[in-house]
């Protein structure tokens, strides 16, 4: 077997339990985050990007990661209404891909979980399909900002900040000092 599928499953097994085991494959976890009634896994989300971005930092400024390995994506329009569409689904069914996947696995919302993958499916073959459609109607070309970052990390991509992995790392501080702060609950 090749060491790139094994590790791939090994990590993604990782990630499947630690979305589990913090709550995040629970419906009714995410459903009480996104109305603001229980903020516990808000605040473990908020402070995993802060410190994946602390870490990554780090490890580029010592020269250790390979800028290679990011893939950065175009910024349109497109991504835009993509966005916008994940978030209704995200709101209305109470969970995200990662999640869905993770709770198949799960004895509670197996149902739940399964139409969600199968929507996710659904929604991809769907978009492959009409692709071309949603090119020639310039949904791809408006407001194209191309591959853009936040900080500048790299020659080959414009940024909206010139701070590069030091504003990063600034960040990444910032959202685990925000996680911390953030209380439980704000909504009874």
């Amino acid at each position: 077997m090749d060491i790139k599928i094994l590790l791939a499953i090994l990590l993604g097994g990782f990630f499947g339990f630690a979305l589990y085991y913090v709550g995040a494959t629970g419906f009714s976890h995410i459903s009480k985050m996104l109305r603001l009634e229980d903020l516990s896994l808000a605040k473990i989300i908020l402070f995993a990007i802060g410190f994946s971005s602390v870490l990554l930092s780090i490890s580029a400024l010592l020269g250790i990661f390979d800028m290679s390995h990011l893939s950065i994506k175009t910024m349109n329009l497109g991504v835009i209404i993509g966005g916008l569409i994940f978030g209704i689904g995200f709101g209305g069914a109470g969970t995200c891909p990662g999640t869905c996947v993770g709770s198949v696995g799960g004895i509670f919302g197996f149902k739940k979980a399964i139409s969600a993958v199968i929507g996710g499916l659904f929604g991809a073959f769907a978009f492959s399909m009409l692709y071309g459609s949603f090119k020639d109607m310039g949904l791809f070309n408006t407001l194209n900002y191309g591959k853009i970052t936040l900080f500048n990390i790299s020659d080959k991509y414009p940024s909206v900040f010139n701070t590069g992995y030091l504003g990063l790392l600034v960040v990444g501080i910032l959202f685990m000092i925000g996680a911390y702060f953030l209380p439980k609950k704000i909504l009874k």
